[in-house]
């Protein structure tokens, strides 16, 4: 019997007009992944009943839990794909010649879609409907380590086939961008001491929705408020930084990639955070660091968002 090969398997996407349905023509796309751990997972309802036997009953059948994390490279053109089911369309300068500008911004509502986990080397397709991104999670730091995001997926519903959704997807090149292309200004300076970066946006799904006749599976997944956390780790050698937590004082964080050769770049900007107010220890006789974690939230923004997203690339739409 053949054994599924991990580097055989692919992850293919396409985006639903209607929350839990795969689309009638569907179009969608094979994406790079470094691994994807989407699961459904039925709980086995303990039985309680008292029989006069010492022995149980048969376990019921719970819920079905559809969730798990995927890991992709930050790249110039997939990424795109993955912050549109994160913060919705983005809006797109109208240009007949590349670079094209695509600006994501948190709406009211994320986009839901079909995500297939296919193991074609043994003809096997595990369709997940319904699905929303529930948090996505990456950290900029200057490491041998290619740039990750960590995604992780709810769902509605799986479905197994022996053949995949999609008929044709497409594959769109893959161009990653590299941690020496990073730079993060603190109120619009450059800051040279930081070491580590790492931001979590998190959507507040509600999980918890499962309607009488559906089998089980979820029957809708509703947004929440819009959690954007994180924390900044430097070499103190500076009070600068805590002394603005100390303060309370809000600052603005801006994340870059950029990529010279090629023109792209991906820009994170959160236009309002404020500090935690943490001060450093000391670890051993090497050299001091700090850690401050932050909240980025809306107040009086000229941006009227807790972040905003700018994807710089050859790409035309998303």
């Amino acid at each position: 019997m053949v054994q599924a090969q991990g580097y055989r398997g692919r992850l293919a996407l396409a985006y639903e007009t209607a929350y839990g349905v795969t689309p009638v023509s569907p179009s969608g796309f094979i994406l790079p992944i470094t691994s994807s751990k989407i699961v459904a997972k039925q709980t086995l309802i303990e039985d309680n009943t008292i029989r006069g036997i010492r022995d149980v009953a048969p376990p019921g059948l719970g819920n079905i839990d559809v969730q798990g994390p995927v890991v992709v490279p930050i790249d110039e053109i997939n990424v795109g794909y993955w912050l549109k089911g994160l913060f919705g369309s983005p809006d797109t300068t109208d240009s007949s010649t590349v670079p094209y500008t695509h600006t994501f911004t948190p709406g009211f509502t994320q986009p839901s879609m079909s995500l297939e986990q296919q193991f074609p080397d043994l003809g096997q397709y595990f369709l997940y409907n319904g699905c929303k991104v529930s948090k996505f999670s990456m950290a900029f730091e200057v490491s041998n380590q290619d740039l990750q995001a960590t995604i992780d997926i709810m769902g509605g519903k799986e479905t197994l086939a022996t053949t995949s959704f999609l008929v044709e997807p497409a594959v769109r090149p893959m161009t990653k961008f590299g941690a020496f292309m990073a730079t993060i200004l603190d109120d619009g300076q450059l800051l040279a001491n930081v070491t580590k970066v790492e931001l979590t946006v998190d959507t507040g799904l509600d999980g918890s929705i499962y309607t009488l006749g559906g089998g089980g599976f979820r029957g809708s997944l509703p947004e929440g408020m819009l959690a954007v956390t994180g924390t900044v780790s430097a070499i103190f050698d500076s009070m600068a930084l805590l002394n603005k937590a100390i303060a309370g004082a809000t600052s603005s964080i801006e994340l870059n990639l950029s990529n010279p050769l090629s023109g792209s770049s991906l820009n994170i900007l959160l236009p309002e955070i404020i500090y935690e107010r943490t001060s450093p220890g000391i670890d051993g006789p090497k050299g001091v660091s700090i850690s401050l974690p932050f909240r980025a939230f809306y107040n009086t923004n000229a941006n009227g968002v807790s972040i905003v997203a700018t994807l710089v690339n050859a790409e035309p739409t998303y």
